[in-house]
C-alpha cells in the first residue's frame, strides 16, 4: 500500500498512519523488532507475522558428476518494511489514539529511535528447498552468528568460516553520541546490537569532519574495540584516498561481512556517495548491510533538515534499487 500510494501520502504521513489498521500494525512492528534486537531471532517466543518485508537469496547446488541441478535453496530474509516516514513513527509524528497505543511504545520514542532497524542478524528467516518442497524457519545453527548469504552472495564456499566483520561509520561523531546526546550514538548502537549475540567487529573506520577531541574520541571506546578502531577525523571526498568506498574495495573481500552506515549531513555528496554504490558493482557487491539518513522534504521533518528536493517517493524507490542489489538497506535516523 505505501509503495504504491506514497506520491499521495507524500504531506500526510501521519494522517494515514493514524488509521487504525495502520497503526495496529505500527505498534507490532516496533513491539516485534524491538523483542528481535534484544533476544534476536531464536527466541521461542516471538512469533512472526505478515508485516515484514522479504529479502530472498537462492542458491542452486549443482552435481559436480552429473553437471545437473541436484537442489535449489532459496532464502527469505525479514527485514523491516518500507513504511511511513522510513523513521520510528512515534518520535516524530504527534501522540496519536491512546486507546491504541501503549505508554510504553512513547517511552523510547526520541528523534534518534533505532528500534525500527531489524539487522540481518537478528532478523528471522527461512529456507525453503523448491526441489523437496519443504520450508524451514531458522534451521542453521545458532553457533553461525553472520548467516552464510550475508558475505557469501555470490556463491557458497564451504572453507570460508569467519568472515571478517568490518563496519564503515561514515559522519561517526564521538562513540558514545555528539552534543552530550546518547541516543545518537551510532558506533556504540552497532556496538551493543552485535555484542548481544557474541559478534565482535574485525576493524571500525570511523570518518567525522568535525574536529573532535581526540582525547575524548579514544577514551569513549570499550577495551575490545580501541585496537581495531581507525579514526579519520577528516571529510569524505567523492574520490581519492577519503572516498570511503576507495578504503572499502583495499581491505574488503566479498566473503566479508560489510557494514556501512551512511550519514553526514551533506545531501550533495551523500547523493554522489550512493549513486557510487548503485552504479559500480565492485562496491555493491561488498556490502551487506547499509544504514542511510535519505533527507526528504516531508513536513515533519522540516525542522530537522536542509531544504532539499528530494521526495519521501524517491527514498523508497532508493531503498528498494538497494535492496534489489542484495543490500539489507536500511533507513538511518
Amino acid at each position: 500500500m505505501w509503495f504504491d500510494n506514497i506520491e499521495m501520502f507524500q504531506n500526510n504521513v501521519c494522517e494515514q498512519l493514524s488509521n487504525d489498521e495502520n497503526l495496529n500494525k505500527t505498534i507490532s512492528m516496533i513491539e516485534l523488532i524491538t523483542k528481535l534486537q534484544k533476544l534476536g531471532r531464536y527466541d521461542t517466543n516471538i512469533h512472526i507475522n505478515d508485516i515484514f518485508s522479504l529479502m530472498f537469496y537462492r542458491y542452486e547446488c549443482i552435481n559436480l558428476r552429473t553437471f545437473k541441478i541436484s537442489n535449489i535453496i532459496e532464502v527469505s530474509h525479514t527485514i523491516e518494511p518500507l513504511i511511513g516516514l522510513l523513521r520510528d513513527p512515534f518520535s516524530v509524528c504527534p501522540h496519536l489514539d491512546q486507546s491504541l497505543v501503549p505508554l510504553s511504545i512513547y517511552n523510547a520514542a526520541h528523534l534518534q529511535s533505532k528500534r525500527f532497524i531489524l539487522l540481518s542478524v537478528s532478523a528471522p528467516y527461512y529456507t525453503h528447498s523448491l526441489l523437496s518442497d519443504s520450508t524451514h524457519l531458522n534451521d542453521i545453527p545458532d553457533d553461525n552468528k553472520i548467516l552464510p548469504w550475508m558475505y557469501q552472495r555470490e556463491s557458497l564456499h564451504e572453507n570460508i568460516q569467519n568472515p571478517k566483520i568490518i563496519l564503515f561509520d561514515l559522519g561517526s561523531s564521538y562513540f558514545s553520541g555528539w552534543n552530550n546526546d546518547k541516543t545518537a550514538a551510532a558506533g556504540q548502537w552497532f556496538y551493543e546490537y552485535y555484542k548481544r549475540f557474541n559478534i565482535k567487529f574485525d576493524r571500525i573506520i570511523a570518518f567525522e569532519y568535525s574536529l573532535l577531541n581526540q582525547e575524548i574520541v579514544w577514551k569513549q571506546l570499550p577495551d575490545d574495540v580501541y585496537p581495531i578502531y581507525t579514526f579519520i577525523n577528516v571529510g569524505l571526498k567523492e574520490n581519492g584516498r577519503f572516498n570511503p568506498w576507495t578504503i572499502l574495495k583495499t581491505i574488503a573481500q566479498p566473503f566479508d561481512h560489510i557494514i556501512v552506515k551512511l550519514d553526514i549531513d551533506t545531501t550533495h555528496l551523500e547523493n554522489i556517495l550512493i549513486n557510487q554504490i548503485l552504479i559500480d558493482s565492485t562496491i555493491h557487491c561488498l556490502i551487506d548491510e547499509l544504514l542511510f539518513e535519505h533527507h526528504v522534504n516531508v513536513k515533519e521533518m522540516i525542522p530537522y533538515w536542509d531544504d532539499t528536493s528530494n521526495s519521501l517517493k524517491d527514498s523508497y524507490l532508493l531503498f528498494t534499487k538497494l535492496r534489489q542489489l542484495g543490500i539489507r538497506a536500511h533507513s538511518w535516523p
